[in-house]
């Protein structure tokens, strides 16, 4: 019988699910452990920040964590409501160049410095929430505004969650420790789980980055992809070509507007080289597609992982493997939508370029190992 999680429920809605995420933290008994690369001030991010402070305040134990790059103002913005309500913090990383220390940081000030730089390529892209251990709120929403409708409108991110319960939750426990207290020792037991992909050893990396790989070579009938950013390693580039041409459906969905200007053109030449080697390329044209999907034959997964190289190779992720027969027909129906409402690569577009755009696309494709 094939692993399934004991409860999963998909989202495509931000609202839904943050609305959900909050009523699980009033809920919560015991714990509440939150991980975010961005947590900006705002509505969502007021809401969240008062929530965890009630938690903390009826003796939930809530510890948290933010990736000081992608959340550089949060410490003025809700540092000294959280610390007041004894709301545990810690930063993954921080600007090198700041001389203050903040929660997470060693005594020392040289130390602090030199971990800092030591630390700066290696980011925390885990979007996720663990409440009471039983339930795990995951996908690739952020503590910020622009995930809700009800705040940025049409203009709201496309982005996918999922909510799941189950025996592999253990790992998650263990990769917010990990990550809480700064381990970086590779002891960690020889089973690995099979619903969650993580990242944060060499012995998650190895067998997340098999999953992908083996599920590119293995798939049969179809391969449809979903990213925000597609600058992929070359292991993933050459097993889309290899199998376009054998015949498999090779999809990727991109989309047309981003929150990164230079991005559309580091991917520009590597979707036209895709394109003309056989892969179906489609550019979402709505608003900003932020979502991560991955598809090969019947296996799923979503959550934070980006098909570019920060994600395989050096910020911590976090994938849910999607186990439900009735979720995965309502990805594959979501993914057709989402499809529909896209517009064919032309490709055209690289050759119709400007020179200069095409000069410091080039220049930027150099730097990709860092993209």
């Amino acid at each position: 019988m094939a692993l399934q999680w004991d409860e999963e429920m998909l989202y495509f809605s931000g609202d839904k699910y943050f609305a959900d995420l909050l009523n699980a933290i009033r809920n919560a008994k015991q714990f509440i452990e939150l991980e975010s690369y961005i947590f900006l001030k705002g509505v969502l991010g007021d809401r969240m920040v008062h929530e965890l402070c009630e938690a903390a305040g009826r003796g939930v134990k809530v510890r948290m964590i933010v990736d000081g790059f992608g959340s550089p103002r949060f410490l003025a913005d809700y540092g000294a409501q959280l610390k007041k309500a004894k709301v545990k913090l810690r930063f993954f990383r921080v600007i090198p160049w700041m001389l203050w220390r903040v929660p997470g940081d060693p005594q020392g000030f040289f130390k602090r410095l030199l971990l800092r730089w030591r630390q700066m390529n290696r980011g925390n892209h885990r979007k996720f929430a663990l409440i009471d251990h039983k339930i795990l709120y995951v996908g690739s929403y952020n503590i910020n505004d622009v995930h809700l409708n009800e705040v940025s409108g049409n203009e709201a991110w496309k982005d996918l969650g999922v909510c799941v319960g189950g025996r592999d939750l253990k790992y998650a426990k263990r990769a917010f420790q990990r990550a809480y207290r700064g381990w970086t020792a590779l002891n960690l037991p020889a089973r690995s789980p099979r619903l969650l992909l993580l990242n944060d050893s060499y012995l998650h990396k190895r067998r997340t980055r098999h999953q992908h790989l083996y599920h590119l070579t293995k798939a049969q009938e179809r391969i449809w992809l979903a990213t925000p950013y597609f600058v992929p390693i070359g292991s993933v580039y050459r097993r889309l070509v290899r199998q376009a041409k054998r015949g498999v459906d090779v999809r990727i969905i991109i989309p047309k507007k981003s929150d990164v200007f230079f991005m559309h053109w580091i991917s520009l030449p590597l979707i036209k080289a895709l394109s003309d080697k056989g892969v179906k390329v489609f550019v979402y044209q709505p608003r900003f597609a932020h979502q991560k999907l991955f598809i090969a034959d019947n296996w799923m997964c979503v959550g934070s992982t980006n098909l570019n190289h920060r994600s395989f190779l050096h910020d911590l992720e976090m994938d849910v493997v999607i186990s439900r027969d009735e979720n995965k027909a309502l990805l594959e129906k979501n993914y057709l939508l989402d499809q529909n409402a896209s517009e064919a690569f032309a490709r055209s577009e690289w050759s119709t370029l400007p020179i200069w755009q095409r000069v410091l696309a080039s220049v930027f494709i150099l730097l990709k190992y860092w993209a």
